[in-house]
């Protein structure tokens, strides 16, 4: 009987579980927490980040790149501020801006010292010195024989300037040195010579002689030649100003205008300036005569 009683307590028992089920610890099931996410996801994550990032900045540049999203300049609001710089002016229009025939000329005024001395030939083969011509103004230029330098704007200058002297052209001489090192026989003058009106000018002489002579003569006066190797010639343009007591008192710096093919041109009126302006101021000169001859 007792063993009886005791198997139908175990049944109740068993019966019992499968209806309410295994017992639960409450607490440990609240603490549990989902599944740990695997640390490869992480790296999977930062790395799409990453490639997202620099997509963009690619993408942005090429969108600069064209134009359509402009990268602002650090100086674009100051720069339209600024006044661009002036282009040079060409040396044909100095005169049409008002300056100074001082200026326009280049004049600088000398300390009155003796003009360096030389002795060369003119273009009838005549030696001819610097001091000759005491008690007269010298108007002492450089160009070349075969005239292919400046040697027409200043011919017409010349020829203006006597003009424009008057009575007082017999009081001036107008001495031009040769600068072509390969042309420096009397024969080689003759396209100076034969520039309209310089062959009627009886004050007016063109001057040449040996290399060493003429290399002397150069130097003194501050005249830089040089030679390309296609044989064109090349110097610095200056016009002395002589008083009859044989100083220099005004150097002037002539100018004009070069084409491509070389040749040399100035507006007339500039020529008319300076033409002018040679004839101002050779005719001060004048002036010394009277003033210091017994």
């Amino acid at each position: 009987m007792r063993t009886g009683i005791e198997q139908s307590g175990s049944d109740a028992d068993d019966q019992s579980e499968r209806t309410t089920g295994p017992v639960v610890d409450r607490a440990a099931a609240f603490g549990d927490t989902s599944p740990p996410v695997p640390r490869t996801f992480f790296y999977w994550l930062l790395g799409a980040a990453a490639v997202l990032g620099l997509g963009g900045l690619l993408l942005e540049h090429l969108v600069s790149s064209t134009g359509l999203n402009p990268v602002p300049q650090k100086n674009a609001v100051t720069a339209t501020t600024q006044v661009p710089s002036a282009a040079p002016v060409p040396a044909g229009q100095r005169a049409q801006l008002g300056a100074s025939l001082t200026s326009f000329m280049g004049l600088a005024t000398l300390r009155p010292t003796p003009a360096p001395s030389f002795t060369l030939v003119d273009q009838a083969g005549q030696p001819t010195t610097l001091a000759d011509e005491t008690g007269k103004v010298v108007v002492l230029t450089f160009f070349n024989g075969p005239c292919d330098d400046i040697c027409p704007v200043l011919a017409a200058e010349i020829r203006g300037a006597d003009a424009d002297l008057g009575a007082d052209s017999a009081k001036v001489a107008f001495l031009t040195v040769n600068t072509d090192p390969s042309a420096l026989a009397v024969s080689g003058l003759s396209s100076a010579l034969a520039q309209p009106g310089m062959s009627a000018l009886s004050n007016w002489r063109m001057l040449t002689g040996p290399l060493v002579t003429m290399n002397a003569t150069w130097k003194a006066y501050g005249v830089a030649i040089s030679v390309a190797h296609t044989g064109a010639e090349a110097h610095n343009d200056v016009v002395y100003f002589i008083d009859p007591q044989g100083r220099e008192r005004y150097r002037a710096t002539p100018m004009a205008n070069e084409s491509r093919n070389g040749t040399s041109s100035l507006p007339s009126a500039d020529i008319a300036r300076w033409a002018s302006g040679i004839a101002t101021y050779a005719g001060k000169l004048t002036t010394l005569t009277t003033l210091t001859t017994p």
